[in-house]
Order: C-alpha cells, then sequence, then structure tokens
C-alpha cells in the first residue's frame, strides 16, 4: 500500500536524519519509497539480495533466524526508528535475517547507494547511524552470551526482561507475541516455556492474563538471570 510522505515534512525520523541539511533530506526523498507492511507480512528474507536498507516510520517488527533445521531464533524487536539491513551497505549484499511485521508498519525502502552517499559525505550523520548500531551489536553479544551459557530459567527471564524494557518499547509488545515466539527469543521448547512461565507465576514474580505478561517482580527475576 504506497504512502506518499515527504522526508522534509516527516515528523517520525530518527535522530540521525536530524542530522541532514534540507539539500541531503531532499536527496533521501527521491532514493526512497514508502509502503505499509500489513501484519503478519514478511519485509525480508535471510539470504535474499538486499535491494534496499529499510527503516520504520512507525510500527513494530521481529527480527528472526532460520537455522538449517528449520528451527526459527527471535533475535529482537523493533520500533520506530530502526534500520533493518544496514550491514549490507557495506558489507555482503544480502539479508542476514528475516524480519516480519507484529503489526501494521509503515517502512521507507532506501536505495542502498544513496545511503551510502550520505553516509560517506555527511559524519554527524553517519556518527548518529553508528552510534544506534554499536547498540544494537552489544545487546546481540550479551544475547549470545545468554544463549551460551544460562540455563533455561535464566534464558526466560532474560527474555522477559528485555520484552518488558519500557527503555526499548513504548509500548506493552506481549499482546503481540505468542508463547512460541517467547520460546523461540530464549532458545527454549514452548512446553518448557509455558512450564517455567507457570512456576514463575505461582512464584508470584509475573502476572499472566491472555497474552499479557506483568512483571510483578522485577528483582527477583533479574536474580533468575544472574543465576543463569
Amino acid at each position: 500500500m504506497p504512502v506518499e510522505k515527504s522526508c522534509l515534512l516527516c515528523e517520525k525520523g530518527s535522530n540521525c536524519f536530524r542530522k541532514l541539511i534540507p539539500e541531503e533530506l531532499e536527496f533521501i526523498n527521491r532514493k526512497k519509497t514508502q509502503i505499509t507492511y500489513l501484519k503478519g507480512e514478511n519485509m525480508c528474507k535471510q539470504g535474499a539480495f538486499a535491494s534496499y536498507v529499510l527503516y520504520i516510520s512507525e510500527g513494530l517488527v521481529k527480527l528472526y533466524l532460520e537455522n538449517n533445521n528449520q528451527k526459527i531464533t527471535n533475535v529482537q524487536l523493533l520500533q520506530s526508528g530502526s534500520f533493518i539491513g544496514l550491514s549490507s551497505v557495506f558489507g555482503k549484499n544480502i539479508y542476514n535475517y528475516s524480519v516480519v511485521a507484529l503489526k501494521n508498519s509503515e517502512v521507507c525502502l532506501i536505495e542502498k547507494e544513496g545511503l551510502r552517499n550520505l553516509l560517506e559525505k555527511n559524519g554527524l550523520f553517519a556518527s548518529s547511524v553508528i552510534k544506534n548500531y554499536s547498540n544494537t551489536e552489544a545487546y546481540l553479544f550479551e544475547k549470545l552470551k545468554s544463549l551460551s551459557y544460562k540455563q533455561m530459567n535464566g534464558r526466560i527471564a532474560d527474555a522477559l526482561l528485555y520484552l518488558s524494557d519500557n527503555s526499548i518499547f513504548d509500548e506493552n509488545i506481549f499482546p503481540y507475541l505468542s508463547r512460541k515466539d517467547l520460546a523461540d527469543f530464549a532458545c527454549v521448547s514452548t512446553e518448557s516455556t509455558v512450564k517455567i512461565l507457570g512456576e514463575l507465576k505461582t512464584e508470584g514474580i509475573i502476572d499472566m492474563k491472555g497474552k499479557t505478561i506483568d512483571i510483578l517482580e522485577p528483582e527477583r527475576l533479574k536474580q533468575i538471570s544472574r543465576l543463569g
């Protein structure tokens, strides 16, 4: 579903786009296409040729890895102001993960050469993009440590703490996720996830109503995370 909106008038741009002068905004406006992905639509496919960098103007999407044994590892959720496929600008010309929209999302498809041009010419813009990318990298290393060294309870605790972090998400995102989604964030079976959630509820650490999960005792959950 096409959406026509000029970058010069957009109020949903991330801080990095505020580093661009009007001429550069006009340039990137000519290098992008805006569309709406409906809930459940695939936005890019792991291993596919990366023609564009995707910028989430508004919405919520899930990044996941597809393993050789057809198992899925959920990596990260992204909201408004996030880029998808940045590594393809200077690295391998493919998407390193698959992405699906968890709700209707407005997305800008930016031609890679146009984005690379701005990154090379505008140091403030490049610095802001790199800072965001570095924050993502730090999160991914922490997630890798969690999946590599922690037992199931610790991994579920980490997933719950991440998904309930108000400093990351501006809304309660549990209603958009199934129990399998949560299990795939922790690389734990759905059955074990449901069992551990039940135990956490019995202990008064969380409460559950439908898909929604409320963290009642975050410090106790952090302790489970630390103990691994």
